[in-house]
This record gives structure tokens, C-alpha cells and sequence, in this order.
């Protein structure tokens, strides 16, 4: 859960440097010694349109991590031997497709762009595209073993994201679409679990 942390910072420090124009922030000035300093409480630095870099962070990843599963998915939907597995992967490509619609809506709304800085990366959460050939190589029974074994993956790890986001994150439509996102990890893991 580290490299979550440590990707939330990062990403979170470029999209705030992208919104400002990559400026290094103003120095700040003491006021004189005959005014005492003014106390304020630290809040966390807010991106444009009230997502803060942890959201922004979060929307930055969650869109690549679940393209990524998309390919799997439409294979498994379209190929699998296992009529219960091929539902379950109808389901969740549609349900994906439609979070993204959302997060992309999101960071349109903030004002950021997607960034795609993840894509192609062999990240936890994400389906890479040797993983995928190499899965859809297989036939039958191997190729839902497989399938099974990526998904389970995907789906484990775009959860632990969430909750991430869940634990940390600021914007209410986010939250609300993150919420979701877990949910559906979960009822997605209990019907893989299910032969």
C-alpha cells in the first residue's frame, strides 16, 4: 500500500504544478515584527475545481488501470467456456466503460487533463498488454484459468486503490463514483469466487 501513497504524492505534485504552469511557488514573506505572524490551520492544496491532488491522483490512475482491463474482458465476454464467468465479464466492461465516462467527467469538470502518464505500465491493478496476449493465446479451460487469475487481480487491486481514495480524498462526485468503484470490486470478486 506504500507505492499507493508515494504515486498519490507524485502524481498529486505534477497535476498541481500543471495547474499553476509549472511556477515554483511564491516565497513568502514574514510580516513586520510589530504584527504578530498570522496562525492558520494547514489544509491540503486544492487543484482547480475543488479536487484536491489526492483526488486528482486517484482519477489519474483509476482511468488506466481500468482501460486496461477492457481488452480481457471483451476476450472473456466474447470467448470464455464458462457461461458464469462470461456474464461476469459482460458486467464489468459495461460497468467499467461507464466509470470512466465518469472519471474523465470529473477531471473535464476540474479543468485537468488526462494525463496518461500509467498507461503500458506493469502497475498492481493493471492487465498489461503481454499479460493480456500472453492469456489470450490460451484456449478453453486455461484461457478462464488465466482470465480468472487477472481479473482477480484487477479487481483486488482497483479496490485497495479506492480505498485509498475513499480514506483520503475530498471531492464529493469523486467519492460518490469511487464508492461505487469499490462496491463493484467487491461484488465482482464474490461472483469470480463463485464456479
Amino acid at each position: 500500500m506504500r507505492w499507493l501513497t508515494v504515486l498519490f504524492s507524485l502524481v498529486g505534485a505534477m497535476v498541481v504544478l500543471g495547474a499553476c504552469g509549472a511556477e515554483p511557488a511564491p516565497t513568502t514573506v514574514s510580516p513586520p515584527a510589530a504584527q504578530p505572524p498570522a496562525t492558520t490551520t494547514p489544509t491540503m492544496p486544492s487543484t482547480t475545481g475543488g479536487l484536491s491532488p489526492t483526488d486528482a491522483a486517484y482519477a489519474q490512475l483509476a482511468i488506466p488501470q481500468a482501460e486496461s482491463a477492457l481488452p480481457l474482458l471483451d476476450a472473456v465476454r466474447a470467448r470464455s467456456g464458462d457461461p458464469a464467468l462470461a456474464e461476469l465479464a459482460a458486467r464489468a466492461g459495461v460497468g467499467h466503460r461507464g466509470e470512466l465516462t465518469r472519471l474523465h467527467g470529473v477531471l473535464t469538470r476540474a479543468g485537468l487533463s488526462y494525463l496518461g502518464e500509467h498507461e503500458g505500465h506493469d502497475m498492481p491493478g493493471m492487465i498489461t498488454r503481454d499479460e493480456f496476449q500472453a492469456a489470450d493465446r490460451l484456449t478453453g479451460a486455461e484461457f478462464d484459468a488465466e482470465a480468472r487469475v487477472l481479473l482477480r487481480k484487477h479487481f483486488e487491486e482497483s479496490a485497495a486503490v479506492a480505498r485509498a481514495e475513499l480514506g483520503a480524498g475530498a471531492d464529493a462526485e469523486l467519492l460518490a463514483l469511487t464508492r461505487d468503484i469499490e462496491e463493484s470490486r467487491g461484488d465482482y470478486l464474490s461472483k469470480l469466487s463463485i464456479r
